[in-house]
């Protein structure tokens, strides 16, 4: 394959105006982007509910009602507490901005790949390509899991604790709800990223399969000590997030074999 652009030697600061440039069209879309999503923050802030929605829908109308977590009257959405005038704005903001840097992240890793191209082999370039857009597809594979199941049952699992605590009550604040579904997000598109991991170490010829095929009981172990720091503590939310975490460590085995190790790069040689 050959390379993209002569590999000139230049100086830092035309590399570095090289990169301003190729920020800018990222930074424009996810500008663009956010200005729309925050006209639409209504709509943003139902889509960012739905998930504590199914969770009262799991968990029950009794037992909400005994949390304290109700939906009123002649109303679809419970309504979360905020404790300071400009907190449901900040919300608001910051639900725009994620879903601005959902839409252009693919847009930022394409141009940061191709900033750092140039200075790559032709075997780099398709390794490059082959795991640089599998990690993000996967990434929002993950957050589309722990959306749509995996934050439903550990929200539920949390109104039934609270619901059998005989000195709480539940009083939702809307900042506590938002940095809660953050994290989970995060935690969720990370978890799809361990297949990821597995093939990249294999095809860059840091581990082979069969070396890690021989760490599963390790693996098993990682993915308990994870759903029991992580997850709500009961064994039902535990395997919410062990079965799938392990299922992903082995999926990224059988891929592994599947993509193969490293190859010998005829550019180099």
């Amino acid at each position: 394959m050959a390379l993209l652009r002569p590999d000139i030697p230049l100086p830092l600061g035309e590399h570095l105006d090289e990169l301003r440039r190729r920020l800018f069209l990222p930074a424009m879309v996810w500008g663009v982007v956010f200005v729309i999503a925050f006209a639409f923050e209504n709509e943003l802030k139902i889509l960012f509910i739905q998930p504590l929605l199914w969770a009262m829908g799991h968990a029950g109308s009794e037992v909400c009602a005994k949390a304290g977590l109700v939906i009123p009257a002649g109303e679809t959405w419970p309504r979360l507490q905020t404790l300071d005038l400009g907190e449901s704005m900040g919300v608001s903001m910051s639900l725009a901005m994620w879903a601005a840097f959902i839409v252009a992240m693919p847009i930022l890793v394409y141009q940061f790949y191709s900033f750092v191209s140039i200075g790559l082999t032709a075997q780099e370039r398709r390794l490059a390509f082959l795991l640089v857009p599998a990690a993000v597809i996967l990434f929002y594979l993950g957050a589309g899991f722990g959306y749509y199941l995996g934050m439903p049952f550990i929200y539920a699992w949390f109104i039934q604790w609270t619901a059998n605590d005989p000195i709480s009550t539940l009083d939702l604040r809307l900042a506590s709800y938002r940095d809660a579904f953050f994290l989970y997000t995060l935690l969720f598109g990370g978890l799809f990223l361990v297949p990821w991991a597995v093939v990249t170490v294999c095809r860059v010829g840091f581990a082979t399969p069969d070396k890690l095929a021989k760490f599963r009981k390790f693996a098993f172990m990682g993915s308990v000590v994870l759903a029991a720091i992580v997850g709500p503590g009961d064994p039902f939310s535990m395997a919410v997030l062990m079965v799938p975490t392990y299922l992903l460590y082995e999926i990224g085995l059988l891929a592994a074999r599947v993509v193969g190790g490293p190859r010998k790069d005829p550019d180099r040689a």
